[in-house]
């Protein structure tokens, strides 16, 4: 991004709508801010490696530009990648033993399985789901509610390090804006964008991390809960949202099996599309493939010589359908 595109940007303030305005320049008309040190705002930037992207560029991240008021503008410290299975583990500030243990289990399951961690490097659930994902080698993102220059709270600051190596810190809001508590339910929308689903462990009736799991809901993206004890105040919430139908959690395995499933749609869906698409010649040979059949089995059903047939099996190898067994046979996928 040029100099003078950052300094459009930084002297914009950051509207959330940006469907509604065409071009940044039309931003800037509609919404000033002044800044007399944007140079020095963009200096520091640069000592201390933090990018800038904005919801024109290339390298903003697909899945937010999808959700309800996508951000204008996300600072990013560290380097942002987008995994195959991303979710987001939220909840207390002040969890229990047993949310704790529930958080280190759940982490280092997800982590062996392929995911990446979501949070919003908040103190108790959210800290810890980051540490977990680091401690097993796992790729964690941190959207947080003020500055991507300020930390918040302070006893974060190794976290914070820690996650800008093995991660990276993600923000809306502009340099040196302090953690006040009306960004939190905004920076929650960009935590379930960036997921594929979240996962809510400890939470008061009145947590933030319910916001994150109804804005998840209504991204039509799978809300996952634990239960808790009937009589504590951190279970009121997850337990709630266990009763009005979101995923009881009672071990990883609600998790992974959901998203198996989906994924063994999708490649189904696949499937059928690639299917859809077969000439003739290899739509015969798909029809009859049963178990697994030699190429000579195959020539004496099919009538084709060996030429034709092989650059057939050759091209359905290629799209996924069948595979090509260690025995020299062929059979389905």
């Amino acid at each position: 991004m040029l100099k003078n595109e950052l300094r459009l940007l930084l002297a914009g303030t950051y509207i959330n709508n940006v469907k509604e305005y065409g071009s940044l320049e039309e931003v800037y008309k509609i919404k000033q801010r002044s800044y007399s040190n944007l140079d020095k705002e963009l200096d520091y930037m640069e000592k201390n490696n933090i990018k800038m992207t904005d919801y024109f560029s290339e390298d903003y991240p697909v899945q937010l530009k999808n959700i309800e008021y996508p951000p204008l503008v996300l600072f990013i410290k560290g380097e942002f990648k987008e995994t195959e299975l991303p979710i987001a583990v939220v909840g207390t500030r002040y969890p229990s033993g047993y949310g704790e243990s529930v958080v280190k289990y759940l982490v280092t399951y997800l982590i062996k399985s392929g995911f990446s961690i979501i949070s919003g490097m908040a103190r108790g659930i959210d800290a810890l789901a980051h540490r977990e994902t680091i401690k097993n080698n796992g790729y964690t993102i941190a959207v947080l509610g003020s500055g991507i220059d300020v930390i918040y709270p302070e006893e974060n600051k190794k976290i914070y390090k820690e996650i800008t190596q093995k991660g990276c810190i993600i923000s809306e809001f502009p340099l040196g804006t302090k953690p006040n508590r009306y960004n939190f339910p905004r920076r929650n929308r960009i935590i379930a964008g960036l997921a594929k689903g979240s996962v809510i462990v400890e939470a008061d009736i009145k947590s933030g991390s319910l916001i994150t799991a109804r804005i998840t809901e209504e991204q039509s993206k799978p809300v996952f809960a634990v239960p808790g004890e009937i009589f504590s105040k951190r279970s009121k919430g997850t337990n709630k949202l266990i009763y009005q139908g979101s995923i009881a959690v009672n071990d990883i395995d609600a998790i992974l099996s959901y998203f198996y499933l989906e994924l063994k749609k999708e490649a189904e869906k696949i499937k059928q599309n690639e299917r859809q698409s077969l000439s003739e010649d290899e739509k015969n040979v798909m029809d009859i493939l049963e178990g697994e059949m030699s190429i000579d089995e195959l020539i004496l059903k099919t009538y084709m010589d060996i030429s034709a047939l092989s650059d057939i099996l050759f091209d359905l190898e290629i799209k996924g359908l069948i595979v090509h067994t260690p025995s020299d046979g062929y059979r389905k996928l």
